[in-house]
């Protein structure tokens, strides 16, 4: 197979140029959006072959151009590593005739309506939910269900769009922003109170490489009000991991119509009658620092696996039961001002990895998106109790460690 990789300039710099060679073997291309080209030219140089467009994301010319140059090849296939562009690779591949039904496939992947409409007719619990395209749609939810409720586009990404309401004055604030009478592809449900948990995997020819289940500690929607994003691996003797396990590949496996070889990026809840509750499955991996966490604690890279596996038939690593090493991560968000100093190393004991995305002289404001962090780190411990000390202790020294000051003077990114 001749991959052609839909790539975000993110997870281009996050991987060696020797690593993307590897992955994606001799005749394989990345796509990306122009507007890192400098970077992205100079990172990759002539190890690896890419191709960039200017606005990337959003150009619906970009697929078009793209089955061009994919038709013009003996062997193509289209692999999409950001929840963007699932649907498009999904599409080109179909009219290349590679594969049939992908986009209606992918479909339960990206809308969480469907998707949580086909767990629920398997017998998965969710919550309460339904569509709704006006105002008094979401009203009488409301009064027929009670608040909070979350509202959020259907195939929304990095919680963009999420909205939680708790009475009925936010619910009418909320309508007052509308700028349409009539709301597009929008649902409501009810809200879940309970732990968090976040479970990535991959899978090769069907078979389960890797699943690894996790606490998450912040909520994404919390992440995006100003808060840490903080998660960590369980214990062994936790009941809840295997739980969470078995729950992920029954999922996977016979509930939502998924590739033989694939990343899923999972994330539920456990209700207050410690019922598993779906939030929603993604057919690509977590964003933040998940990939090297999952590198750290289970000994393989599960993005560059996955595509060595979609074009070496011969590349197949055995299945894994249990990490090498426990670890834990967490991702800071920036403060609304001009950021002075920030430090580039971190002294701390137990920390494996450390990535400053933050920009001295810079100005900033609130998040959109959950993957605009300025800072990442990942954790090791022995465990659960010593990855959440660890993990504190760097976003303290963190913390204290910048210099922020009002923004006034520059420009906010």
């Amino acid at each position: 197979m001749q991959l052609i990789v839909f790539c975000p300039p993110k997870i281009i710099l996050q991987h060696s140029a020797e690593q993307w060679s590897a992955a994606l073997g001799r005749e394989g291309v990345l796509l990306s959006c122009a507007s890192r080209n400098q970077e992205i030219a100079a990172h990759l140089g002539d190890t690896v072959r890419f191709q960039l467009f200017d606005n990337f994301n959003d150009s619906a010319q970009v697929e078009i151009d793209v089955y061009e140059i994919a038709r013009e090849l003996h062997a193509p296939l289209c692999v999409a590593l950001a929840e963007i562009d699932v649907l498009r690779v999904a599409r080109i591949n179909d009219r290349l005739g590679i594969t049939v039904g992908a986009e209606d496939r992918a479909m339960f992947y990206r809308d969480k309506f469907l998707m949580k409409q086909r767990t629920r007719e398997c017998g998965f619990a969710i919550a309460e939910m339904a569509t709704i395209s006006n105002a008094t749609e979401a009203v009488r939810f409301s009064d027929l269900h009670g608040f909070p409720v979350v509202i959020k586009p259907r195939d929304g990404r990095g919680s963009n769009g999420v909205e939680v309401i708790r009475d009925m004055e936010q619910m009418r604030e909320w309508l007052r922003s509308r700028t349409s009478t009539t709301f597009h592809n929008l649902m409501i449900e009810s809200y879940v109170r309970g732990s968090h948990y976040i479970v990535n995997g991959l899978y090769i020819d069907g078979q389960a490489i890797l699943v690894s289940p996790v606490r998450v500690m912040t909520s994404a929607l919390e992440f995006l009000g100003g808060k840490s994003h903080d998660l960590h691996m369980l214990d062994a003797s936790n009941p809840m991991r295997d739980r969470l396990v078995r729950y992920a590949r029954s999922l996977v496996e016979d509930v939502l119509p998924s590739d033989p070889t694939m990343l899923f990026h999972l994330e539920l809840f456990v209700d207050e009658n410690d019922e598993i509750v779906l939030c929603e499955i993604a057919s690509r991996l977590g964003g933040v620092f998940f990939n090297q966490e999952i590198t750290h604690a289970w000994g393989i890279d599960p993005r560059m696996s996955l595509l060595r596996a979609l074009h070496d038939p011969y590349f197949r690593p055995a299945p894994m039961v249990e990490p090498l090493q426990m670890v834990g991560h967490i991702s800071i968000p920036p403060r609304v001002g001009l950021l002075r100093d920030v430090p580039q190393d971190c002294p701390l004991d137990g920390v494996l990895q450390y990535r400053i995305s933050a920009e001295k002289m810079t100005s900033y404001s609130n998040m959109k998106f959950t993957n605009s962090e300025i800072l990442n780190a990942i954790v090791a411990g022995e465990n659960e109790a010593e990855l959440r000390d660890r993990l504190h202790q760097v976003e303290h020294w963190f913390h204290a460690s910048c210099d922020w000051s009002g923004s006034e003077t520059a420009a906010a990114v």
